[in-house]
């Protein structure tokens, strides 16, 4: 007998390693990238056959002693007529549909990039007009965050729609825009970007190695550097975690998680509350809830769900004093807590739910919405039982001192490598035209820096991608009203030497900020001119003006200096005014407002309080707005001739 189960369960894993997959970024809906080799790649069983069919193309491969396999299609045109795609093995056979061929584009940076078309300037005509249905978009999970190279990541292909465009990148959606009205193609847009992150976060850890400043963080997470390593040690961390725990917590001390302990000196709350009533506001540390919650005798064989809705902080939670969940992740407060229990795991009649919630900061609390917390079957939502607001509540450990959350769940959104390993590198080597990327803000801490780690990105991702120096077009940020500490002139300056990188462009955007809005609304703008770009140089539009004046070199002619620039055909100003925001200096490296004029395309510059000038700054602070363009109206970027700081704490 026991010979014979053990053959059952190897036939079971077997059959489950012989499925064939496909990771996720191939999907109905999908859109393909034109005129270039297409890869496609997935799972199966070890050395399985593989079959590929598409567009008239029949290819074959072999899989791996690990199941991975990999084909490539020969280059197809453009094509907006729906196709399928086939993919079969060993029986099993995966069908998509509604595939198109065209231009795909890679989005992704932070939140100006994740910016939604919803909340832009002209949103509603905007989103009442998108019913193409050639344009396409893929968007990732952004909360799965791992620190180790993934082979896959949740997603799919959506069809824009007045309904779905909401959600999408306006800055992506602009550019898609643009390029289908000139092009007349399919254009897929894959969305992979975070808010408030730093550009360490994009990048292979192997990348990170030839900084030292990063080798400390790099060799903690060095040996989470494998799945199923990762998952194994995550459950050891965390049962060695929870006995810390332990020992400074009167609650785990005194088994409060036992539905059998007199609770009758506990206080009561309405949950949801944060902890702001007398009895707990000013507290930090761990805060225990407990509720007693009837289930019917109808439900005793039915799989249930408890929904506590989203809890500020990390919380650990009991059923009849068993164990059922525990969110300990850096971001656990952003989504619901929803615990699987089978119908074993509970008894009808009476239930005793108990939370333990802790806050270092004491922005601790079950916060709903109300709607969200009952428990529901899971096979039928709709019967559910609503939680009634009362609860009752007692206070644990008091203090900040927490042991360390172990690594796996303290992984965020700038854990270094964290979007390259979770969501980057999944795709690779999807076939795209390009990417487009608009980050920065979140590296004005380390701008001197950033040219260095920014330009290893772009050659990375490209020599990984192994599909040459592909177009990396981005945008720099705009100004805004930062404060003191960190002036942002010098970020807007490394990204303007990352120009020096083979095949990229700049989008500028001193033109169109929100100076008390880190999130400018114009989308459309920014869009167009990574559009602009684009199309001068991808798809062989000619006299088009790509670029803003982009500084070429200066001369000093006695007491003044003449600037030089790139494509300032037309040199000008939006409000026919002289050029604003020029600083010149002297010896003493005082910066004075300066004189400026524009003669023959090019910006004359000086000023009375300096008679040997050396150097000239433009446009060099937070919030500087200049009203410098090109005849095409397009801004000049901030620029300056000297090179004495690295970057400012002023």
């Amino acid at each position: 007998m026991k010979l014979l189960l053990t053959l059952v369960a190897l036939i079971i894993t077997l059959n489950v390693s012989a499925q064939l997959t496909l990771p996720s970024v191939f999907s109905d809906n999908m859109v393909l990238q034109r005129d270039t080799k297409i890869p496609v790649w997935g799972k199966s069983s070890p050395m399985a056959k593989i079959t590929v069919k598409f567009h008239g193309q029949k290819r074959f491969a072999t899989a791996d002693k690990e199941g991975n396999w990999k084909v490539y299609l020969s280059p197809i045109s453009a094509d907006d007529n729906p196709q399928k795609i086939t993919i079969e093995s060993d029986g099993s056979k995966i069908i998509l549909k509604n595939i198109l061929v065209g231009e795909v584009w890679l989005c992704s940076g932070q939140s100006n990039m994740g910016f939604p078309l919803s909340q832009a300037l002209e949103a509603q005509k905007y989103i009442a007009e998108a019913r193409d249905s050639r344009i396409r978009f893929f968007k990732t999970d952004k909360y799965n965050f791992k620190p180790y190279e993934c082979d896959n990541c949740s997603g799919d292909w959506k069809i824009c729609t007045t309904n779905s465009v909401k959600h999408l990148t306006a800055v992506g959606y602009f550019l898609a825009l643009e390029l289908l009205q000139k092009l007349n193609v399919p254009v897929g847009l894959i969305q992979i970007e975070f808010g408030g992150t730093i550009v360490e976060a994009w990048m292979k850890s192997s990348d990170l190695q030839k900084w030292d400043v990063y080798k400390e963080s790099l060799n903690k997470l060095a040996k989470y550097k494998n799945g199923k390593r990762f998952s194994r040690l995550k459950e050891k961390d965390k049962k060695e975690w929870f006995e810390k725990l332990k020992k400074i917590d009167p609650g785990f001390k005194d088994n409060w998680m036992s539905p059998k302990i007199n609770d009758s000196s506990w206080e009561k709350i309405k949950l949801p509350r944060a902890w702001d009533t007398p009895y707990l506001k000013g507290h930090t540390g761990i805060v225990w809830y407990r509720k007693k919650i009837n289930i019917p005798p109808e439900w005793n064989d039915k799989d249930i769900v408890i929904n506590l809705g989203s809890i500020r902080g990390y919380d650990i939670t009991w059923l009849n004093g068993k164990l059922i969940g525990a969110a300990l992740e850096h971001y656990a407060s952003r989504w619901s807590r929803l615990y699987n229990i089978p119908c074993t795991e509970f008894k009808t009649g009476e239930n005793t739910i108990v939370i333990c919630n802790f806050s270092g900061n004491g922005s601790g609390g079950p916060r709903g919405p109300e709607s969200s917390m009952k428990i529901y079957q899971k096979a039928a939502s709709s019967n559910s039982i609503q939680f009634t607001r009362e609860w009752l509540c007692k206070k644990g450990y008091e203090g900040k001192n927490f042991p360390d959350i172990p690594v796996p769940f303290s992984l965020g959104q700038n854990t270094l490598s964290v979007h390259y390993n979770s969501r980057i590198h999944p795709i690779i080597p999807y076939a795209i035209r390009g990417a487009i990327w608009y980050q920065g803000e979140s590296n004005r801490h380390n701008s001197e820096r950033y040219e260095d780690l920014f330009t290893t990105m772009i050659k990375s991702w490209r020599s990984e991608w192994d599909q040459g120096d592909f177009p990396f077009y981005f945008v720099q940020i705009a100004p805004f009203k930062y404060g003191k500490k960190y002036n942002s002139a010098f970020l807007q300056e490394a990204q303007f030497n990352t120009l020096k990188v083979t095949n990229t462009g700049m989008a500028v955007t001193m033109d169109i900020s929100e100076i008390k809005n880190i999130h400018p609304r114009n989308k459309k703008d920014v869009g167009h001119r990574l559009a602009l770009w684009a199309l001068a140089k991808d798809y062989g539009f000619t006299n088009i003006v790509y670029s803003g004046p982009l500084y070429k070199n200066f001369k000093i002619d006695g007491n003044k200096i003449i600037i030089s620039f790139d494509h300032a055909e037309g040199l000008k100003t939006r409000d026919g005014k002289s050029p604003s925001h020029f600083e010149i200096v002297g010896q003493d490296k005082i910066f004075y407002p300066a004189n400026s004029e524009i003669i023959n395309d090019k910006i004359t510059v000086s000023s009375d309080k300096v008679n040997n000038p050396i150097a000239v700054r433009f446009a060099w602070s937070n919030t500087a707005e200049p009203n410098l363009c090109n005849a095409a109206g397009l801004p000049a970027s901030p620029f300056r001739t000297d090179n004495w700081q690295a970057k400012a704490d002023n």
